[in-house]
């Protein structure tokens, strides 16, 4: 859903002649090439001082971006001899050969979320997947045994990554997804120009079980009475087929839906347009209680006035101070955030310019960067010196 257009080549060097610093070649084969994760990274890994980047990855969404991937990692390797690796979101079903290709080298893989836990605590493939999950938790524990850092979005999935795969603690680190930061200052009250205009409510995303599309429904229709209209953006036909009928079952009327909207599109015109962003996770899901969602991260970087769903986690969220923050999987609870929204309307800007400078300070590619790159240069260290 969250495409844009790619600027950068399949693989650059900074400098020619002898290398001057350590080469890092970033991987991806993502059936989304510009996830929002993906794009924070390379432009962290991009300000790590003594680190020349290289990229391998991906352009096409399909099942050919595997061999657009590989292509373009054995072209880098042949003009390069990169110092370290990182294999970015989701790459569990390349980290074999690729550990095989970079042997000899660190590999930092970047796990983000289990797939299998995925499998196993969001029942997102029913009870085939409940049953498949015990093999890919197989499967993915080689993979986080074999990886010399791996990479998670929050405390809490260190924790569980811990606990779940025997990793040393050493091991993991937590660093926000990110978001695309607008190079000039957006102004966040521009949708609210006409007071008397219905209020605008945007969702996007995926539809996933964390996100908890069926408790926005069920918080709409407790807001039949106000002049209020939900945007949906994502998800498959079949999760689209799914939200028209919680619509229906539900008596909501007054919202909309579009398959896709590039990022760009989200980022210069959708956020900014919106009266309130809603974050999420509200789905009460166990991952749902792990992650800051993108799309929270991104109202937040834009200085849009965002519902987020708590998660068990200090994250600096302050219910409307610097968010609107809801307890999870409770329809009534966002309801009624949703309805003092609509009568504090010229509150929300303030909160949304508070929420930028958190996310600033916690959340922003700035952060990621101050984190990663000490932890590349440990790893670097470890290979030259031995643990």
């Amino acid at each position: 859903m969250s495409r844009m257009h790619h600027t950068q080549d399949n693989f650059r060097t900074a400098v020619s002649g002898p290398k001057q610093s350590s080469q890092l070649a970033y991987i991806l084969a993502y059936r989304a090439p510009d996830y929002i994760r993906s794009e924070s990274l390379v432009r962290a890994l991009g300000n790590c001082a003594g680190i020349e980047l290289l990229v391998a990855r991906n352009r096409s969404t399909g099942i050919k971006r595997y061999l657009e991937t590989w292509r373009a990692l054995l072209q880098l390797r042949k003009t390069h001899t990169p110092d370290i690796y990182v294999l970015g979101f989701r790459g569990h079903e390349m980290f074999w050969p690729v550990r095989w290709l970079t042997r000899g080298k660190p590999l930092v893989f970047d796990a983000l979320m289990s797939p299998s836990a995925a499998l196993r605590e969001e029942n997102i493939a029913g009870l085939f997947g409940k049953l498949l999950a015990p093999l890919l938790g197989h499967f993915e524990r080689g993979i986080l045994q074999r990886a010399d850092l791996v990479l998670t979005d929050t405390q809490k999935h260190v924790e569980f990554y811990v606990a779940h795969f025997g990793l040393s603690q050493d091991k993991v680190l937590a660093i926000p997804v990110g978001a695309m930061e607008a190079s000039a200052p957006t102004d966040s009250s521009a949708a609210s120009a006409a007071a008397n205009a219905p209020f605008k409510v945007l969702f996007y995303g995926s539809m996933l079980p964390l996100h908890g599309v069926d408790v926005i429904v069920a918080a709409a229709a407790q807001l039949t009475d106000l002049p209020i209209r939900f945007d949906f953006i994502g998800g498959s036909a079949r999760q689209a087929q799914r939200l028209q009928h919680l619509c229906a079952a539900h008596g909501v009327t007054q919202y909309s839906h579009r398959r896709w909207v590039p990022l760009d599109g989200l980022v210069g015109s959708e956020i900014p347009c919106a009266d309130l962003c809603l974050g999420g996770p509200f789905g009460g899901t166990p991952q749902a209680r792990r992650v800051i969602t993108s799309k929270t991260s991104q109202g937040l970087a834009l200085g849009k006035a965002t519902v987020i769903g708590a998660i068990d986690e200090d994250c600096g969220f302050i219910d409307k101070d610097n968010c609107l923050l809801v307890p999870q999987a409770d329809a009534s609870s966002l309801a009624a955030v949703l309805r003092w929204a609509v009568a504090h309307r010229e509150a929300l800007p303030a909160i949304g310019q508070r929420g930028k400078a958190l996310y600033r300070e916690r959340l922003s590619v700035q952060t990621i960067t101050q984190q990663l790159c000490p932890a590349l240069q440990r790893v670097l260290a470890v290979q030259k010196t031995g643990p």
